[in-house]
């Protein structure tokens, strides 16, 4: 039977980020993804136009109905945008089910994608729901209460087991933003495990969707029965592939190769 996942995020009209992204990584490693619109966007890489959020109840009743009718195996949540959206998709989330949170706060661009009442519901209803978040240096910051991002793989490990304790959660910490020659992300378990994973760095790129490429991926791979270290090990390869060979056009607009 082909795994079944439910991505609960926006959609991305340039279809780089956002539920496109999952679809397409969905379908690329051999799952069958679900959605549940959560804000239609107006945007393309490096600028965002619009974002139209979609009634609460829709929401809901979207996720209802596909825990409903499909055998959902793994679900994540991408752009929720307000604390009535988030606590209508938790309202609907059962128990047991593995749970990937990529806490979407800012895009690439810089534009915020959450509002900013709706980051203490993600603390205190989704964060601890998750078996995985998935935040980038700006949110790992963020949810620790920190000035500054991290600089080093030692910040970044600092910061994760930090969050990791707080939710008692595993922490997928992403470090490719740190200015090293080397991209590491850190995976930390609730146990205190700090797990590496490092590869080269791709130069020359500049995209969006990565976040979501990767959380959604490490979805599809927990939906097909993985253990989460491996999970995260896959998608990690997958994602870095899906960088390499970005689709290029004029004026050097990027955009993954999800079908690698």
């Amino acid at each position: 039977m082909t795994p079944v996942f439910l991505s609960i995020a926006g959609s991305d009209s340039s279809a780089g980020a956002g539920l496109q992204a999952d679809l397409k990584t969905g379908f690329a490693l051999g799952c069958y993804p679900l959605t549940a619109v959560t804000c239609v966007v107006s945007e393309v890489p490096g600028h965002v136009a619009d974002i139209v959020p979609l009634p609460p109840k829709i929401v809901a009743s979207q996720i209802r109905e596909c825990l409903r009718t499909f055998p959902v195996a793994a679900v994540k949540t991408g752009m929720l945008y307000s604390t009535e959206i988030l606590q209508a998709a938790v309202d609907e989330l059962p128990q047991g089910l593995p749970l990937v949170v990529d806490p979407v706060m800012i895009a690439t661009a810089g534009e915020p994608l959450m509002l900013a009442s709706t980051l203490q519901a993600y603390e205190s209803s989704l964060f601890p729901r998750a078996t995985l978040i998935t935040p980038n240096l700006d949110e790992l910051a963020a949810l620790c209460r920190r000035d500054e991002t991290p600089d080093t793989v030692d910040e970044l490990a600092s910061a994760a087991v930090e969050l990791s304790r707080a939710y008692g959660c595993a922490i997928l910490a992403k470090g490719g933003h740190l200015a090293d020659e080397t991209c590491t992300d850190l995976l930390v378990l609730p146990d205190g495990s700090v797990t590496p994973f490092s590869h080269a760095r791709t130069t020359g790129i500049s995209t969006h969707g990565t976040g979501c490429t990767l959380s959604s991926a490490i979805t599809a791979f927990l939906a097909k029965g993985a253990a989460l270290t491996e999970a995260v090990e896959s998608a990690l390869a997958y994602t870095s592939r899906a960088i390499a060979s970005s689709h290029r056009w004029e004026r050097d607009l990027f955009a993954l190769n999800h079908g690698r």
